[in-house]
């Protein structure tokens, strides 16, 4: 059993931030599918705004990584209670639940820049929040096998 979870969650959060930002914003500027991106969460918990130049673009999305590795760290706390079975599916069962509360927090906090979001933005989102979590359980998955492999 791996005792150091901390930075296996850190490296498959970071991995799953990086991939959902990837899927959100192919869904935004290549197929022209929704408006909202992830960046644009960050920039306004951050900024008060959603980011409007490169600086404040850079920003958000540091912070959005820098959150998804956390977020990747609770989940391999949080998936090592139990044994490891269908860690996939917890996983990406877990990106989609913070997809659900991160809409349900700007809605029960008013954030006015979240008051109306269409269907083509969250729909984007919720696909890039699966793609999160799926990835997140395929790089803890790699690397819990190579860390159980070099502790043998």
């Amino acid at each position: 059993m791996v005792k150091e979870h901390y930075l296996l969650g850190l490296v498959s959060g970071a991995c799953g931030g990086l991939a959902s930002t990837v899927v959100n914003l192919a869904f935004i500027l290549l197929f022209k599918v929704g408006n909202l991106r992830f960046i644009d969460f960050a920039g306004v918990f951050i900024l008060g705004h959603p980011p409007e130049n490169l600086g404040e673009n850079l920003l958000s999305f540091f912070a959005f990584l820098g959150f998804s590795a956390t977020l990747g760290v609770l989940f391999t706390y949080l998936s090592a209670i139990p044994p490891r079975p269908y860690l996939l599916v917890k996983a990406i069962h877990f990106g989609l639940g913070i997809w659900f509360f991160s809409y349900a927090l700007t809605l029960l906090f008013k954030v006015p820049e979240f008051t109306r979001i269409s269907l083509a933005s969250a729909l984007t989102n919720l696909l890039a929040s699966a793609a999160y979590g799926l990835v997140l359980g395929l790089v803890l998955r790699y690397l819990l096998r190579k860390a159980a492999a070099t502790n043998q």
